[in-house]
């Protein structure tokens, strides 16, 4: 066992049901830095037991009694190591990131007579697709003392705390370390039926406790997921009810209105009015609010409404505001960057600003270079450009930025671009850096 590992003394722990599919990748990320794997069974009747055994985890059993707080909890009192890593049977972090994780607890380890220890090492939690690319991000406090103060509450969609009035000193650390969650891919969740029971479990804690608006925050999440929006949207507005004034977290006010805005964003029916659509804009701090997402889904929704002056101004706002966030919401935007600007160049087509447009468009190509139509209308201004001011090397500049001139996927699809938006002259560069085999085979040639 490395200095390391006996120097951090780092429990992973997590709870299971029928995680064959995710087990190996769950313990396998934390083998190298991790003191003890703890595996808490609550139910399983795949291998999953059988794997997490073989991988060398520790692996008790929980009878389940719908309450996850308690099965964590279960987990938490099992571990012997100074530090939790409480992560999900669905979620990892890269190796690189793990390796970090290690150094930076041995240099709290190391400091701890010199400066106040902290409580949590604060991490990003990252959304990702099932190829791993992201399409949301936020923060988590899953790395924490092993004492018996910290631990979970609440049936469902737990938190993580110290007891009341204690205040918690959390060590920010999501610029470095990055917690990668696949469990809400829509396939993942349909397959384990994840919102029919997220749907049970909170309807049974909104008749325990019906003054708890975050509740009804996640109810609205779970209907959303099953598609359900009519329902969805009921929920999110009892969430930002007047009637839970005064007692309602600032976590689940934001999350109601955000996904409100969004199902109006999608279908701007169900507003009703824009007037429905700006007071729950109002309602999450529109327009004085820092969160990216709200502005962005106001400019969604009046661009669905095709107000496209109105749609331009919130979601350049949006990314405007997203370079400065320094937030721990839950931001959409973060993991759709790339949607967004190709909508903004669309906007400004719309809107005669050329030079927004190719500002825009050049931010696309940067996210994914083989959009082929947003290449094209760039073709379309520069050669515009060229025709007016003859900037034909400013802008081939810009475009070798992004494509590779010794890469002849790039070549040709530049190549078939530049023929599609009718620029003879670019065209005819691309082809005289092509090998003669691929030049000849070329339509024309």
């Amino acid at each position: 066992m490395s200095a390391q590992k006996r120097q951090a003394r780092l429990s992973q722990c997590m709870i299971v049901k029928d995680e064959e599919d995710n087990i190996r990748r769950a313990l396998s990320w934390g083998q190298a830095i991790m003191w003890e794997q703890i595996v808490v069974d609550t139910g399983s009747t795949d291998r999953t037991i059988e794997i997490a055994q073989e991988m060398g985890a520790k692996v008790f059993h929980f009878e389940w009694c719908d309450d996850f707080s308690a099965a964590k909890n279960y987990a938490i009192e099992q571990a012997s190591g100074d530090w939790i890593a409480f992560l999900d049977a669905d979620e990892y972090m890269q190796e690189a990131d793990a390796e970090r994780l290690l150094q930076i607890l041995c240099e709290v380890k190391s400091n701890e007579t010199e400066t106040e220890a902290p409580h949590f090492i604060r991490c990003a939690w990252v959304q990702v697709n099932g190829d791993g690319s992201p399409f949301s991000a936020s923060v988590q406090d899953r790395i924490f003392r092993n004492i018996p103060e910290i631990r979970y509450h609440g049936r469902i969609h737990e938190q993580i705390s110290l007891p009341d009035g204690e205040a918690m000193i959390c060590q920010d650390e999501q610029k470095k370390l990055s917690i990668c969650h696949t469990g809400y891919v829509p396939a993942v969740m349909k397959e384990k039926k994840k919102w029919e029971r997220n749907i049970r479990l909170l309807k049974r804690e909104i008749e325990e406790t019906p003054d708890n608006s975050t509740s009804w925050s996640y109810l609205g999440d779970a209907y959303s997921g099953l598609g359900e929006v009519q329902k969805a949207a009921e929920a999110y507005k009892k969430a930002l009810s007047p009637s839970f004034e005064g007692n309602v977290s600032r976590w689940g006010r934001m999350n109601a209105g955000k996904n409100l805005l969004k199902i109006y964003a999608n279908n701007p029916a169900l507003a009703g009015s824009d007037e429905e659509a700006e007071e729950t804009a109002k309602k999450v701090g529109y327009p004085a609010t820092d969160n990216p997402d709200v502005y962005f889904f106001v400019g969604l929704y009046y661009m669905n409404r095709r107000d496209y002056k109105r749609a331009y101004h919130d979601m350049k706002r949006a990314v405007e505001l997203l370079e400065v966030y320094r937030g721990d919401d839950v931001i959409y935007l973060k993991g759709n960057l790339e949607k967004v600007y190709v909508w903004l160049a669309g906007l400004c087509q719309q809107l005669i600003l050329p030079a927004d447009e190719l500002h825009y468009a050049v931010l696309a190509l940067r996210k994914n270079r083989y959009l082929d139509k947003v290449l094209c209308e760039v073709l379309l201004l520069l050669k515009k450009e060229d025709r007016q001011e003859n900037q034909t090397e400013t802008a081939w500049k810009l475009l070798f930025e992004i494509y590779d001139m010794r890469n002849v996927k790039d070549i040709l699809f530049l190549y078939k671009c530049v023929r599609i938006a009718g620029y003879p002259a670019p065209a005819d560069r691309l082809l005289a850096t092509l090998p003669t085999d691929i030049r000849d085979s070329l339509p024309g040639h």
